[in-house]
């Protein structure tokens, strides 16, 4: 999360003042958003940051999302450690982040909390 909020607020550094590039060309990742645009990086962290706030109001629409990209993200990473060579420590960590996103598809996807999600009382809730 914190590497998140890392890259946005830099991209959002990056399109409000381009200049800055040039203060922050040591930090770590600059080279990269400069390299792609900080615009799909602002873009995905706004889309998490609106996924979250939807898990915690306990929006049925939140819950699939999060479970679709987080399933969509474990996939991904795996045809990326096999097929290509790495250290061992990128692969122990590159595994252990599949196998969480995996247990955090599992856990929104169990019957308990899709009941949490469905039963809860909206009335008691205000919209924000």
């Amino acid at each position: 999360m914190a590497a998140g909020v890392y890259l946005c607020s830099i991209a959002a550094v990056l399109i409000i003042v381009p200049k800055a590039v040039s203060t922050t060309r040591t930090m770590p990742y600059v080279f990269a958003l400069k390299t792609i645009s900080p615009y799909p990086t602002l873009a995905f962290g706004v889309l998490w940051f609106a996924i979250a706030w939807g898990l915690l109001r306990l929006r049925d629409w939140a819950r699939f999302a999060a479970s679709l990209f987080m399933g969509i993200g474990a996939v991904w990473a795996i045809p990326i450690l096999v097929f290509k060579k790495h250290a061992t420590w990128v692969i122990v960590v590159g595994s252990v982040e599949i196998v969480l996103r995996a247990c955090a598809v599992w856990y929104l996807m169990s019957p308990a909390i899709i009941d949490a999600f469905n039963t809860k009382d909206r009335e008691s809730l205000s919209t924000f």
